[in-house]
Order: C-alpha cells, then structure tokens, then sequence
C-alpha cells in the first residue's frame, strides 16, 4: 500500500471512530446514551480524542475498576510525550516544574508519600473537621437568609465550604481565594497551553514560598506542618519539592471538585422534589445519609474522566491493550454500567449499593475522598434543614453554564430560592 493509500485509509478510519468528549445537552446532565451503546457493542472502544490521537476506552464496570487498579496501567508522565488527551497542553499534573508532582513518581515513591500524607484525609481525619464544616454551613446559609432569595448555591454556598476547610487545613490566608481560584482554574484548563500552566504553578509556589518557610520554623497542627515534619526527616520520607507540589495539588484540586459535585448534584436534585423530600427524611440518619450521598456521587457526572497509559500489554476483558497506549477512564460511564447498578438512570437513596467508581481505585484513587463524603454530607444536611423549601429560581434551561474550556462542567452558577 503506498503512502498515499495509507493515509486515506487512516483518516477514514478516524472518521468511523467516535470522537470524545461525547456532548451532554444543552443544560443538562443526563448521561449521553453514546455510554449505553458502548457498553453493549464495544465495552473497551476506541475513540478519537481532542489531542494526540487516540485512546482506548472502557465502558463496563468491571474493566474501568481492573485499569483503575492495574499497576500496569500507569499515571501518564511528562516523559510519556504528546499522547491522547484531553488538553490542549499537557495532561494535567504533568506539566513540570520545581515542585514534585505525585504523578511523576514511581508507584513505589507515590505510596510511601501517601502513607505519609493519608492520615490527614482519613475517615477519623474527616469526623475531626465534621463540626467546623456544620459552622462554616450554617454560617453560610445565616448570610444567605439575611441577604435574602435569590442566590446563588455556587459562590455563596458551594465553594465556601471546601475553601475554607483546605485553607485552615493547610494553614494559609482564605483572603488569597483569588489566586488558589485561579490557579485550580488553569490547572484543570483544557485550553492553557503547557506554558500557560506551568506559569500559573510557578505564581502559587511563589506564593507558597514565605509562608511554607514560616511553616518550616513553626510547623502548626495541619497538613503544612505535617508536610514540614516529613521533609525534614529528610529526603528518604519527603522531599522539598514534594511537600510544595502536595501543597500545591491539595489547592489545585481539593474545592474545585467538592463545589462541582456539590453544585451539579443540586441542579439534579432540585428538579425532582420528591427526592429531595426523600433525602430530607435521611438528615438525622446517619448510616442513610451517607447512603445517599453514594447515590448521588454515583449519579454526579462532573468530569470527562482520567487517562492512564499501558506500560505492558494489558487484558481489559475481551480487549488486548498493547503496551504504550492511553486507557481513558469514566467513572460515570462505570457508574452507571446497568449490569452492577439496575436501573442505573434512576436515582434510588435505598439502593444496594456496590462500591461507586467516583474517586477511582487503586494507588492513585482520590487522596481527599472521605473528606469529600463528609463535606457533601454536611452541605446537604446543613441546606436541607435550614432551608426546607429551597428550589430553583429559574426554569433548567436558564442556569449559566460553565463555558466548555474545563475538565469539569455543569452550572457556572445556580440561583436558587426558598
């Protein structure tokens, strides 16, 4: 075949494959039917991304958890070149510069870290900050019922919550919400070029400098200080660059997703009263509550998902995936894989809930998630018992939405009223 011909045969062969992202509509977060259709004729596809070619995609339960926690499938490094993706630049968290990325370390390296860190984003870790996340809450909404209806749930609600938290978890000014916005903001672009974002973490760590130095000198009951305890055990524990780049991934990721999910999971809800009654009945429920923030987790699309890339050939089910390919992982596509969730599309607070794919699995599962689960909880529990009535102040179709430059989408904001 020459050339020619093989080039006519690729490119028509690009045009058969789908291509990805695949559209939600307008205003909404229903799940694309594209997921289901997958599922049942190709469960690992192959689809055609927006940058560097294309991935391989699993859509079925099972295979996302094995690629998840396959060490076989590895975090994608800045070594690994211009592969499938998402973002114009580099994959997120692979940029590089001075401080240390979790994603640039040997899986070996990357668990002793999070062994050092884990304890601080444990299930007791989280109980321990349960109280001042239902002060900052109810804090919230007394601003919001003095100001009164509308509001919005995003930036007077959402967003306050986990800011706050990570602020005081890390022990660093909240007036400074511009510059930790903007630097999640960038980081999760999917339009910022590589140096765009690499200047963007250069602002931060500067930023970061003085006060991790005064952290140093006087290391403070928090993550700060339990990053500066490991580093100066010296590098066998924690690095230098290591501790800025934790300090700085925590910043980058830590409210974006909580307000998200937080935010998408309202626009869901607050269109079906009856569920929101149902969830109200769960307020005083422990046990049930967090049930039913595992449902809503599983239902929150907030993202577009993560990529791994093969390091050896990998067995994905029926699929061979040779070594040296991108493995694009949706957690929503998993999440509602009908064959482990019946009735996926419906949202059921009683369900018999099989373990959710929202955090991931495996070594490089989220870091922050029970944080997450309780800060969710409480979000939920504080609006719903203050605000009973809450609802939407404007009809679906007329909430702002996010522009489509992100890795997460949903509404830019969303005006309720009670």
């Amino acid at each position: 075949m020459s050339q020619d011909q093989l080039t006519s045969a690729n490119e028509a062969n690009q045009e058969k494959l789908p291509s990805y992202p695949f559209p939600f509509a307008d205003h909404s977060l229903q799940l694309p039917e594209e997921y289901d259709r997958l599922r049942q004729q190709c469960p690992v596809a192959r689809v055609h991304m927006p940058y560097g070619g294309d991935a391989f995609m699993p859509t079925r339960y099972n295979e996302v958890a094995q690629a998840f926690a396959d060490p076989k499938c590895g975090a994608i490094q800045a070594s690994d070149g211009d592969v499938p993706r998402l973002e114009a630049g580099n994959v997120t968290g692979t940029e590089g510069s001075e401080a240390a990325s979790l994603f640039t370390v040997s899986d070996a390296r990357h668990n002793k870290l999070r062994r050092v860190i884990g304890p601080a984003f444990s299930v007791p870790a989280a109980n321990k900050l349960r109280s001042r996340v239902v002060e900052v809450t109810h804090g919230l909404v007394d601003d919001m019922e003095r100001k009164g209806p509308p509001t919005d749930l995003f930036e007077d609600y959402a967003i306050r919550v986990p800011m706050t938290v990570l602020c005081e978890m890390l022990g660093i000014p909240q007036q400074e919400e511009h510059l930790y916005r903007e630097s999640a903001r960038i980081m999760i672009s999917t339009t910022a070029s590589s140096e765009e974002k690499r200047t963007q973490a250069m602002k931060l760590m500067q930023y970061l400098t003085p006060i991790i130095k005064e952290a140093q000198a006087n290391p403070g009951e928090n993550i700060l200080g339990l990053l500066v305890r490991a580093q100066k055990q010296g590098d066998e524990v924690m690095t230098e660059p290591e501790m800025y780049g934790f300090a700085m991934a925590i910043i980058g990721a830590g409210f974006e997703t909580v307000s998200t999910t937080f935010t998408n999971s309202a626009f869901i809800l607050l269109q079906q009263p009856e569920l929101v009654a149902q969830l109200r009945t769960h307020l005083d429920q422990p046990e049930q509550l967090a049930k039913a923030i595992e449902e809503i987790l599983r239902v929150t699309p907030i993202g577009h998902g993560r990529p791994r890339i093969t390091r050896e050939p990998v067995q994905l089910g029926e699929t061979t995936v040779p070594a040296g390919e991108v493995v694009f992982l949706t957690t929503h596509a998993a999440n509602y894989d009908l064959a482990v969730f019946p009735d996926a599309r419906e949202i059921r607070f009683d369900r018999d809930m099989q373990p959710i794919m929202s955090f991931g699995r495996g070594i490089h599962a989220c870091l922050g998630q029970q944080i997450a689960r309780m800060e969710l909880q409480v979000l939920w529990q504080t609006l719903l018992t203050r605000l009973p009535n809450v609802h939407l102040a404007v009809a679906p179709s007329e909430v702002p939405w996010r522009e489509d430059e992100t890795l997460t989408f949903g509404p830019a904001h969303l005006p309720v009223t009670w």
